[in-house]
């Protein structure tokens, strides 16, 4: 059954190409973005195979493995008892009393030669003696600008063949403190150093990644501008305060002290970054609380100067030390995770944050001020001297609030990208729909109907929301080839020659010319070539029947049917309903496919199709 139009042209076919190359270009570029994702979604789930298989062997190979195989058997002496004072009163090195000591132990029951006495030493400077033999001194010249102390460090010192009698004079760095020796022993000296760096691998990991992951988010901040712009996060601060907090975590592990042998330094630039730290924590809450830069972040900035300053000014006068001076490093600290928690709750007030950031952030700031406390409180009543395991955890938990955060972010950006191209997808279509009719005045409209009629028959046919919406479009532009019908052909008003019909069945062929290279939908071909043959196999342009034809071109046929009789024609007005319902119900079987008529009239009966 075919259908002719009548009307002036409104608008030529070379313009309608422009348009729709434009058209054509925005959706094979949202094509090959699909496929890219789709590609690398697969990928993905090959590289979680490859990695799970990994684990698993490894996990087997572990717990399958002999446990006796490859045991380090080197001989470790504890050697912190049995020590004896100038008066030959026991001394426990673990907890002397301030001031200097001079301590004996005899080690002639040991087998010590080709080993070392190995300890680690906090602000504690110390000779060691081999009988009556200096072996060793520790009294480091530390820049006066570095204060007093150095830190911590570990020795191990080489004990002399023969050597019965050790003594170790020992004396605190602060004078009426206590003097801090710890871990010590008698060992093979690489033994030991393994021994530390295996007790102290989980603290190197956990600064090493808080560390990697601050550099990640500084090289986001610095390189992606326009993602930070549109989430409002100031991932620089973020990133700073991140690589601060790895690298003051590194005091755990002493592996800078022992690289460097110089904890002067590395102790110093520890004390320098919980100065700092304020400053850069507090511009990111600023940030992802949507407030904008204000005299109180302005203030910060020169409270922490001011705090570098001082405490630089009064360790080179000799007043104090960076080591009690810290005290107020963690108090500005604490001051400016209070004004961030003011900021969250100012913005939770507002309602000026994301819920899903807010959640975060909320999470985040917490983990990290137990952590902070936790650890405040271990250095002020446990002499855990710098340890900031618990503050990294708390700062690596609030990295992975904001990975989950800015994850989320990403896939809601992408789902309204998504439906904002599907929306442009549909005005598109629409828009070209019209062009298409304005050729015709009679038919005008007439792409639009086709289209409501298909996706209401897709529907009924238990097709999803996508697909539906999807054959939508391909109604909207099923007739899109007529543009490249001659108008002296499309608007002759009496009867067509064979030769002029031929003409006009060739609109199909145009359209799927048109259409065929967007790949996106490869539908919209499809539906433009296929809408005009038969279930029986005697339509055009290829002769296809039954189920060859492809599923949208069968549901456009019907709506297409439907249309052409139910409105007006220049030859004549458009027929009865109850007319064109009898007619399609004739075609069924052979012009029309039967389960979609049937589709069809389950409309009528619903009255979503019923007569105007």
């Amino acid at each position: 059954m075919h259908t002719r139009a009548i009307g002036k042209c409104c608008i030529n076919a070379t313009a309608l190409g422009a348009r729709m190359s434009q058209a054509t270009f925005f959706i094979r570029k949202k094509s090959i973005t699909m496929k890219k994702r789709n590609e690398l979604f697969c990928l993905s789930k090959e590289q979680i195979a490859c990695i799970f298989i990994l684990l698993l062997f490894v996990i087997l190979t572990i717990v399958s493995s002999n446990q006796d195989i490859n045991t380090d058997n080197a001989v470790l002496y504890d050697i912190n008892e049995g020590w004896i004072d100038e008066d030959g009163q026991a001394v426990d090195l673990y907890e002397l009393a301030p001031g200097s000591h001079l301590a004996t132990l005899d080690i002639s029951k040991l087998n010590a030669d080709g080993k070392a006495i190995c300890f680690k030493s906090i602000d504690t400077n110390f000779k060691v003696y081999a009988s009556e033999t200096l072996i060793y001194e520790y009294d480091p010249v530390i820049p006066r600008h570095l204060g007093i102390s150095y830190g911590m460090q570990y020795h191990t010192i080489a004990i002399p063949d023969g050597t019965s009698i050790i003594r170790l004079y020992i004396e605190p760095v602060f004078s009426n403190t206590q003097a801090v020796i710890r871990d010590i022993a008698i060992s093979e000296a690489g033994q030991y150093m393994t021994g530390v760096f295996k007790r102290n691998l989980f603290s190197f990991g956990q600064g090493a990644t808080t560390i990697i992951i601050g550099f990640l988010f500084v090289i986001a901040g610095i390189t992606g501008q326009i993602v930070m712009k549109s989430t409002g996060i100031d991932f620089i601060s973020f990133g700073i305060t991140c690589v601060m907090i790895g690298f003051v975590g590194f005091n755990d592990t002493l592996l800078l002290q022992v690289l460097t042998d110089r904890p002067d330094i590395i102790r110093v630039t520890e004390y320098m970054c919980l100065v700092f730290i304020p400053y850069p924590m507090l511009s990111f809450f600023y940030s992802t609380t949507g407030e904008t830069k204000s005299k109180l972040l302005t203030g910060m900035f020169i409270v922490c100067l001011s705090n570098c300053i001082i405490q630089i000014g009064m360790t080179l006068g000799r007043v104090s030390d960076y080591f009690y001076l810290v005290y107020y490093s963690q108090a500005i600290i604490l001051i400016a995770f209070l004004i961030a928690l003011v900021l969250v709750l100012k913005a939770m007030r507002k309602g000026r944050i994301k819920q899903t950031l807010l959640t975060s952030v909320v999470c985040g700031l917490f983990a990290c001020l137990i952590g902070a406390v936790i650890d405040m409180l271990r250095f002020h009543f446990f002499q855990s001297y710098g340890s900031l395991t618990f503050t990294r955890l708390g700062v690596q938990l609030f990295t992975a609030f904001m990975g989950i955060y800015l994850y989320m972010d990403h896939i809601d950006s992408l789902k309204k990208k998504e439906k904002e191209s599907a929306i442009f997808a549909s005005e598109i279509a629409e828009a070209f729909a019209k062009v298409i009719d304005m050729k015709d005045t009679y038919t005008n409209g007439h792409s639009e109907r086709v289209a409501k009629y298909t996706a209401m028959i897709a529907k009924e046919m238990g097709y999803d929301d996508e697909t539906v919406e999807k054959y939508y479009r391909i109604g909207l532009l099923h007739d899109v080839g007529k543009v490249g019908i001659p108008n002296s052909v499309l608007n002759k008003p009496g009867k067509l020659t064979a030769e002029e019909y031929d003409v006009i069945k060739s609109h199909t062929l145009k359209g799927y010319e048109v259409l065929k290279d967007i790949s996106v939908v490869p539908e919209l071909a499809v539906g433009a070539l296929g809408h005009h043959e038969r279930h029986d196999g005697k339509g055009y342009p290829n002769g296809l029947s039954g189920d060859d034809i492809p599923p949208v071109a069968r549901i456009i046929a019907v709506a297409d049917a439907f249309d052409a009789m139910y409105s007006d024609r220049q030859y004549r007005k458009r027929m009865d309903f109850d007319k064109v319902l009898s007619i399609i119900r004739e075609v069924s079987g052979t012009q029309l496919n039967p389960e979609v008529v049937d589709a069809f009239f389950r409309l009528v009966d619903k009255g979503e199709i019923k007569a105007e």
